[in-house]
C-alpha cells in the first residue's frame, strides 16, 4: 500500500517517479468554478457518478475503503477505453486528490486534482503524469487525448456543481 503524503500548501506531491519532471507525459488543464471547495470536492470523492458527466468514464467501483473516494482507497474504472485500478495516495479534503496506477509494459501514472478557492467560488486544476514504454513512444497523442479527455471532465464538473 502507498503512503499517504500530507502535502504543504503550494506544493505538489507525486508518488514516487512520477513527478511531470520524471515523466514522458504531463497534462494540465485549469477550469474556474462558481461553487464552494466543498461541492466539487463532494463530487470528486463520489466516483460512482463520474459517469453521469463525464462521458470517457464507465464501470466505475470502490475495490477498498467505503463507497466514496478516502484515504488508501482502491479503485477501478474504465476511461478512454483502458481499465485502471488507481489507489488515492494523497488526501487532503477539499484540496488536494492523487491516485497512483500501474499500467501496461511497466507503465505508471498519476492523476492530480487540486482545488483552490478563489473570490467567487474556486479553480479546479487536474494533472496528470504517466511514464514508461507507451508513454516514451506515443507521448504527443497520449498528451493531446489526455487534455481534451480532461477539459471534458473538468466542464462536467463545473455544470454539476453549478447545479447543472
Amino acid at each position: 500500500m502507498t503512503a499517504i503524503k500530507q502535502v504543504p500548501d503550494a506544493a505538489m506531491i507525486w508518488p514516487s517517479g512520477n513527478s511531470p519532471a520524471e515523466s514522458g507525459v504531463f497534462a494540465q488543464n485549469v477550469i474556474e468554478v462558481r461553487a464552494k471547495p466543498e461541492t466539487v470536492w463532494s463530487l470528486l470523492v463520489d466516483c460512482a457518478k463520474w459517469p453521469r458527466w463525464y462521458r470517457h468514464c464507465a464501470d466505475v467501483s470502490i475495490l477498498r475503503d467505503g463507497s466514496t473516494l478516502r484515504e488508501h482507497s482502491k479503485f477501478r474504472f474504465k476511461t478512454l477505453n483502458l481499465y485502471f485500478e488507481p489507489e488515492v495516495t494523497v488526501f487532503e479534503p477539499q484540496r488536494m486528490l492523487v491516485w497512483f496506477a500501474k499500467g501496461p509494459l511497466g507503465s505508471s501514472g498519476a492523476h492530480a486534482w487540486r482545488i483552490e478557492p478563489i473570490r467567487d467560488g474556486c479553480r479546479v486544476i487536474t494533472e496528470e503524469t504517466q511514464r514508461g514504454i507507451p508513454s516514451r513512444l506515443l507521448g504527443w497523442h497520449t498528451r493531446k487525448r489526455l487534455l481534451l479527455a480532461h477539459q471534458d471532465w473538468l466542464e462536467g464538473l463545473k455544470e454539476m456543481a453549478e447545479g447543472g
